[in-house]
């Protein structure tokens, strides 16, 4: 007989972190390249923002779900602390660290740099967050292997 309360806590695990992965792939692959070669830039700038503000509240959503799922699973069905396991939790840790310094040091400072009209400080910024966030889907990818 299967197991529906561990399918259901893996699926809405997995839900979480395809959200937060796969929100960002669509991001740089698809939605970035398509906007900034058929917009204006501060047209571009503008839709680019709106996506961030709603992609930033359905990480936040993605990390309680990702974090509750996580506890339940290791409470109930994942009691031995393997190196995979180990592995997975921390890249789930390195991508919210990075997400926390993305949302509460560049964002800002990127908002700062384009309101006072700073080209240069908002590229430097730009070009900080555009590694951030690489480095995160880079360990979201890691977990979902290891997941």
């Amino acid at each position: 007989m299967p197991n529906f309360a561990f399918m259901l806590v893996q699926w809405v695990y997995l839900l979480a972190l395809m959200v937060w992965v796969g929100g960002m792939i669509t991001f740089v692959v698809l939605f970035v390249p398509s906007l900034t070669t058929t917009l204006d830039r501060p047209t571009a700038g503008r839709v680019i923002s709106a996506f961030l503000g709603y992609y930033r509240s359905a990480v936040t959503v993605a990390i309680a779900l990702l974090t509750g799922t996580s506890v339940a699973k290791f409470l109930l069905w994942e009691r031995n602390l393997t190196p995979w396991l180990t592995a997975r939790w921390g890249c789930l840790a390195i991508m919210v660290v990075l997400v926390l310094y993305d949302f509460g040091t560049l964002a800002p400072r990127l908002a700062a740099a384009k309101a006072a009209g700073d080209q240069a400080a908002f590229a430097r910024t730009h070009r900080t967050a555009a590694s951030t966030m690489l480095l995160t889907l880079a360990f979201g990818l890691v977990a979902l292997f290891l997941s």
